[in-house]
């Protein structure tokens, strides 16, 4: 497309002065300046917005210029002079509440009036109410229902003001970037992007395509919240409903909390008030993670023109930080594979929405929350320039979603289920991009450019409660040779379909598997047509073995890559390999220890069979296999 068609562009790229909004401009301000100057009767009718290339640079403008401090000190004052009770709440990673889809179809958190982030009072009013409900329900509450209407009000069936006034909740000033030491302490504003890679067609296999949707969320923000009566002065009943806030804070605020967002800790006001609990923990695993890394949001860098010069490109240079909506997805996706192999995808697609959850229609929660905590970048592999591989550690934790109820076999069965599908999807693959290849070297490679390190390898590494440690770590930890690791790894397929037929009431027999329904020309299911294998042998080329060999057979032919092994542009790769028992830290490359796991789909197609007969046939670089999957009845 033409620059002349397209006014930012022109403006961007010619240079010239356009009107530029006052430094405390809110971000809602630079988007309605946007859509005038989009709009204006006057330009052309073909002018436009092209690929959201425009709103990345004015994100860029907004996080490197704006100053939001004198606006954010005088709301926040203005809310501790208003409050009979306030107190400081802080999001351990990111929070998006309320708002809508904004100027050029970006979804905006909530803004006040002058663009300002926030939390809306009905949002803390209605988070209070709900722990006020769940104590309802509980065998001892302190209230009774009428008391809690007279506490918030109503509207019908009888109109009732309530007692207890919320005031809306602003974020402090956030800290200037250049006070701070690393990136992963930046705070405040930010874009964000949820991406649906997998939908479900009715209740057919789902489909494969990628759909990013940008929004904006507020990373680690810490919120001044108050409290107030509406007559009079009742500390007890103040002191009632900010422990029910605490309460509802403590299990998360606003959208995509099974993701990670929302998480809240509570600063104490006095040494005596007891720290709100979060919900009940089902397991804290560390991990290290080598490669690509995953990445969220991107920074503007400058325009450049597609190949074919008929369009310009959306700039941005990524940046890696460890995003718990990718353990999540990752823990989903091999939840579907592997049930796959034993349930209609009519009952994956219903099982997989109960315990996940999802936003479409119909919504729910979902059985469990996951969040990342002490996670730090210590390089990333897209801007490192010394060649080091991307380097990050973290700690995942997974706690019982506050919805689920039901008996302690069931709430056994989750714990287990999650805990094993950790340690599978750990086993089977990386994280992030590049996640169907192991961490892999290409420093040394003719023609090669960076990133000079591609694939993924995750590491469990230790658990979190210390008086458990050396019988969780012996859970977690990865068996040293082939065969102690064929039997530890079966043990854990066992356990998850075993625990998935209890807490769904259905048979899932491994033993026998299903023929999935295909979504190409192979199924992504752990079914009749899929292998998993362990292999040793030795490096070739810098790659681990099982990725050396299938390089080298997929490239027999001369003519690039070929599909049916690896892939292409816009198609996932039918085999995925991971490497495990390898260890590494920050200051390791590439270990020979180890081996790998190869899961090969699809093996009714001759390529994959090829392949496989090549990895069980011991041929160079392989030296030993054991087979994973298909188990046998025994």
């Amino acid at each position: 497309m033409p620059i002349e068609t397209n006014h930012w562009l022109y403006y961007r790229l010619h240079q010239i002065q356009h009107p530029a909004p006052a430094e405390e401009a809110s971000f809602v301000e630079y988007l309605r300046w946007m859509r005038i100057l989009r709009d204006n009767p006057n330009n052309d009718s073909q002018i436009k917005l092209v690929n959201n290339g425009e709103v990345l640079e004015l994100l860029d403008i907004l996080l490197n210029n704006s100053n939001y401090k004198t606006r954010l000190e005088r709301l926040t004052k203005r809310t501790r002079r208003m409050a009979q009770v306030d107190f400081k709440a802080k999001a351990n990673w990111r929070v998006r509440v309320g708002g809508m889809r904004g100027p050029e179809s970006m979804l905006l958190p909530a803004f006040d009036a002058l663009g300002m982030p926030y939390i809306p009072s009905s949002t803390l009013k209605g988070v209070a109410r709900e722990m006020a409900k769940r104590e309802l329900n509980a065998n001892n509450p302190s209230v009774t229902p009428e008391q809690v209407r007279e506490i918030f009000g109503e509207i019908e069936p009888t109109a009732c003001m309530g007692k207890v006034v919320f005031l809306d909740a602003y974020p402090l000033p956030f800290t200037d970037i250049e006070d701070l030491d690393e990136v992963d302490e930046i705070e405040g504003l930010v874009p964000d992007m949820a991406n649906s890679i997998w939908t479900w067609d009715n209740n057919n296999v789902p489909q494969y395509e990628t759909n990013p949707n940008v929004f904006l969320s507020l990373r680690k923000p810490t919120f001044v919240i108050g409290l107030r009566l509406v007559n009079g002065e009742d500390n007890t009943l103040l002191e009632l409903v900010k422990l029910w806030l605490f309460a509802g804070l403590a299990q998360g605020i606003g959208s995509r909390v099974n993701s990670g967002n929302g998480t809240i800790e509570i600063t104490k006001i006095t040494d005596s008030q007891e720290t709100p609990k979060n919900n009940t923990e089902i397991l804290s695993v560390k991990f290290q993670l080598r490669g690509q890394l995953t990445h969220g949001r991107q920074y503007f860098y400058d325009w450049e023109e597609k190949r074919n010069q008929d369009e310009w490109k959306p700039p941005g240079k990524p940046q890696a930080e460890l995003r718990p909506p990718a353990f999540r997805s990752m823990l989903r996706y091999w939840f579907r594979t592997l049930a796959l192999g034993v349930l209609e995808a009519e009952k994956v697609k219903d099982w997989e929405l109960d315990i996940f959850g999802g936003i479409e229609h119909p919504a729910k929660m979902g059985m469990f929350q996951l969040e990342i905590s002490d996670g730090v970048v210590v390089r990333d592999n897209a801007t490192n320039q010394d060649g080091e591989c991307g380097f990050a550690t973290g700690t995942l934790i997974i706690r019982r979603s506050p919805i689920f109820t039901g008996s302690q076999a069931r709430k056994r069965a989750l714990t287990n289920l999650l805990a094993s599908l950790t340690w599978l999807t750990f086993h089977l693959g990386g994280v992030g991009q590049g996640a169907r290849r192991p961490c892999y070297s290409r420093q040394n490679r003719q023609h090669a450019h960076p990133p000079w390190w591609r694939g993924s390898s995750v590491k469990l590494t230790s658990i979190e409660r210390d008086e458990r440690d050396e019988r969780e770590n012996r859970y977690w930890n990865c068996p040293p040779n082939l065969d102690r690791f064929q039997k530890c790894f079966q043990s854990r397929l066992n356990s998850f379909y075993t625990n998935l037929s209890t807490l769904s009431g259905l048979t899932c027999d491994s033993t026998q598997p299903q023929t999935a329904q295909n979504n190409g020309n192979w199924a992504e299911a752990i079914d009749s047509n899929c292998r998993i294998i362990c292999v040793k042998g030795d490096i070739q080329n810098e790659k681990p073995p099982a990725l050396g060999l299938l390089h080298q057979q997929a490239t027999r032919n001369g003519n690039g890559y070929n599909r049916e092994l690896c892939g292409s542009m816009g198609v996932r790769s039918p085999i995925w390999i991971a490497r495990v028992g390898s260890p590494f830290d920050n200051e390791i490359g590439f270990e020979e220890q180890g081996f790998d796991v190869v899961t090969i789909f699809g093996i009714d197609n001759n390529h994959r069979q090829e392949y496989y007969n090549l990895l069980t046939n011991l041929e160079y670089p392989i030296t030993e296999y054991r087979e994973i999957f298909p188990m046998s009845g025994n």
